[in-house]
């Protein structure tokens, strides 16, 4: 998921009690099975019942999906449990998978899991934990075909689907039309990296303050790296990766930061999300689509008036090539260790799938399943700019995230996090370019601790 307002949500909020149950409802669900909706492609539940509850765990920005279902289905049978969501990579359920596995799968093992973490799919599915379930065999092609294109692929490994995406968080330009007209008049928005870091260096010199984007954030190297097609996370083959900071589409969008002199001006060291960053002094910057409403607008701390912010299509790659990366965007998980596989991936469909769930006010980010993307954009009403164009903006986007940034089992952003976000933030801020190859080489090692090969024609990459 996404939101990042009130403390980053769709990672979710550090929670002091892990596991807490918050409700517990009776009859329904237990014994159902995946009904596919002629309309919709959507799940429903059946009223078979069950001795047995289905154990759901979310986290707490979940809370008004488990409202919503439970409105639509007040008589199932579903025990909620809240856990942290494995926020930003704490790595929850995989302790707890591994502790099972050791000790045995108690009764009150979760049957479906929502997730924050894109690579978690890839890491509890496989070896050696092997907790989650291959729901390919259970969900309907018509709806695995129904997600925006490539959105599956964090779900999906050796043919194994582990998981369904709940919405997409795939990075578009957000403007300020008002602020980008009275310091550039006319001129077209930048469609190309070049461009925007142009318009940068325009402003670091006429209206100093003023940014273009963010080199600030643990997350930067989603929009910067895998938004350029740069090959540092791409899986080749069986537990192999390529991880190359050579190849001239990581090398050319570093240099274009690195000589543009923007660093610390018009690209800034405050990320998004810390005290000091100032929505109001953003005239662009790419982000996921989620930013529009959980960082710029309603009700988000420090957010503008609705009507401020408008999307823009991703600038295209310095290969030229129309490409662009994500931050976010939720998994919903069923266990192997299921009781009840029907009536888990059942759920996990309906919950990812379902105007009842998909919808402004439940959600805060355009849904992944296709059918639901049109009726979500249009109900946001008044809130951006303009709404058509982003509404074109975030559906061109969600088809357009580069899939050879691989799901695998580590964490880019918290590598980034520790390697080259303190450089990059510092006074004055690194290189762009001088934290590629340390950042390549981290990569590497985590790869290698994972059980992956890796090629590099890098030898500091690729030798231990």
């Amino acid at each position: 998921m996404k939101s990042f307002s009130k403390s980053r949500l769709w990672r979710g909020r550090s929670l002091g009690a892990r596991v807490a149950m918050v409700a517990v409802s009776a009859a329904g669900i237990g014994g159902a099975s995946a009904l596919g909706s002629a309309a919709l492609g959507t799940a429903t539940a059946s009223a078979a019942s069950s001795s047995a509850p289905l154990i759901v765990w979310i986290d707490t920005p979940r809370v008004p999906y488990e409202k919503a279902y439970m409105k639509a289905h007040p008589h199932a049978n579903i025990k909620w449990v809240l856990y942290n969501g494995n926020d930003n990579g704490t790595g929850v359920l995989e302790s707890k998978f591994a502790l099972w596995n050791r000790s045995g799968w108690p009764s009150n093992a979760p049957d479906v899991m929502f997730d924050t973490q894109n690579n978690d799919a890839v890491e509890l599915g496989g070896a050696p934990l092997k907790g989650l379930l291959n729901v390919k065999s259970y969900v309907p092609s018509k709806v695995l075909n129904g997600f925006a294109k490539g959105s599956e692929a964090a779900c999906t490994s050796a043919g194994a689907v582990y998981c369904l995406r709940n919405d997409s968080a795939a990075d578009v330009l957000w403007v300020n039309p008002t602020l980008y007209k009275q310091f550039f008049g006319s001129a077209p928005v930048p469609t190309t990296w070049a461009g925007i870091i142009q318009d940068g260096e325009t402003l670091n010199t006429a209206h100093p303050g003023y940014i273009v984007g963010d080199i600030g954030d643990q997350f930067d190297e989603d929009f910067l790296l895998w938004g350029n097609e740069c090959p540092l996370n791409e899986v080749v083959g069986v537990d192999k990766v390529e991880i190359n900071p050579d190849s001239p589409n990581c090398t050319a969008i570093a240099k274009l930061i690195s000589n543009s002199g923007d660093e610390g001006k018009s690209l800034s060291t405050t990320g998004v999300f810390s005290s000091g960053f100032d929505s109001s002094k953003v005239v662009m910057m790419v982000g996921p689509v989620w930013y529009g409403q959980d960082l710029f607008q309603t009700g988000a701390t420090g957010s503008l008036p609705n009507g401020t912010m408008a999307a823009y299509p991703p600038p295209a790659a310095t290969n030229g090539a129309h490409v662009t990366g994500a931050l976010g965007g939720g998994l919903w998980l069923v266990s192997s260790h299921t009781k009840n596989p029907k009536a888990a991936v059942a759920f996990a469909e309906y919950m990812a799938t379902s105007p009842n769930i998909q919808k402004v006010g439940v959600d805060a980010g355009l849904p992944q399943y296709v059918p639901d993307e049109s009726a979500y954009v249009k109900s946001l009403g008044s809130i951006f700019a303009d709404p058509s164009g982003t509404e074109a903006a975030w559906k061109t986007a969600a088809s357009e995230v580069w899939t050879g940034w691989s799901a695998v089992p580590w964490s880019t952003d918290a590598i980034w996090g520790s390697t080259a976000q303190p450089a990059l933030t510092a006074n004055p801020p690194a290189s762009f370019s001088a934290e590629l190859l340390p950042f390549a080489e981290a990569l590497a090692n985590q790869a290698r601790l994972a059980g992956y090969s890796v090629k590099s024609p890098v030898s500091a990459v690729s030798n231990p």
